[in-house]
């Protein structure tokens, strides 16, 4: 009975240990699979950070070059640009958009130059033919004449011949003065904008303190501090 008694505490002895093994065993997997998981994290968060810095150095990258882009913008090559050809300026601005309009004007203006002239020549013929191109002398009082908004021939005097000419050739002449016109709004408007797309219109109102002195005639030299504001 002893000896089975000594057997048996032998036996419980062993499994304890055997026990306590497989705890220590299972404690210390769990302590490196805690660490492997901490690293990957650690490492992820490494990575994510190195992404953001890439992607941060990408977009200061871009912004450079656009800047960089804006600051060899002219607004002088534009106007330039303008005055050799009608819309060549808002071209070299991207502003492709306008130009319609800058041909739309023009096209309207030469279509006008073209509808009083043919006119002013309705009446220029027939109040040439009532004087002698030589001695000046006039020939006839009356003329026949084509009026193109009637679609017909009427007789009319030398002084309404004399005032219909001159009528058409004034606003023949006004429409040449008006091509200018549209042609020279036309690169100022290129100009302008070429202007604005290098203009700084950020929204950063930030401010600054720096030092300053004051004199005054009662305390003498006065030491402070001034706000400055940047206005750009």
């Amino acid at each position: 009975m002893r000896t089975l008694g000594i057997f048996f505490s032998l036996w419980l002895w062993s499994g304890v240990m055997v026990v306590k093994a497989q705890q220590t065993a299972t404690d210390s997997l769990q302590k490196r699979l805690s660490k492997a998981v901490s690293s990957l994290a650690a490492d992820s968060t490494v990575l994510d950070s190195l992404k953001n810095k890439k992607v941060s150095k990408s977009s200061l990258a871009k912004s450079s070059l656009n800047d960089a882009a804006l600051k060899k913008h002219s607004p002088r090559k534009a106007a330039y640009y303008s005055l050799m050809f009608p819309g060549l300026g808002q071209a070299y601005n991207r502003q492709y958009w306008k130009m319609p309009f800058v041909y739309g004007g023009l096209g309207a203006v030469a279509y006008f130059i073209r509808f009083y002239h043919v006119r002013y020549q309705d009446f220029l013929w027939p109040y040439y033919f009532s004087y002698d191109l030589t001695t000046g002398k006039q020939l006839r009082t009356e003329a026949e004449v084509f009026l193109r908004s009637q679609n017909q021939t009427r007789t009319l005097t030398l002084d309404q011949i004399t005032k219909g000419k001159d009528f058409y050739r004034r606003y023949r002449d006004l429409n040449f003065l008006l091509v200018v016109g549209v042609w020279a709004l036309a690169a100022v408007e290129a100009n302008v904008s070429a202007h604005l797309k290098t203009f700084d219109m950020s929204e950063d109102l930030s401010f600054r303190f720096e030092p300053d002195t004051y004199n005054n005639s009662f305390t003498g030299q006065v030491y402070g501090v001034k706000v400055v504001v940047p206005i750009k």
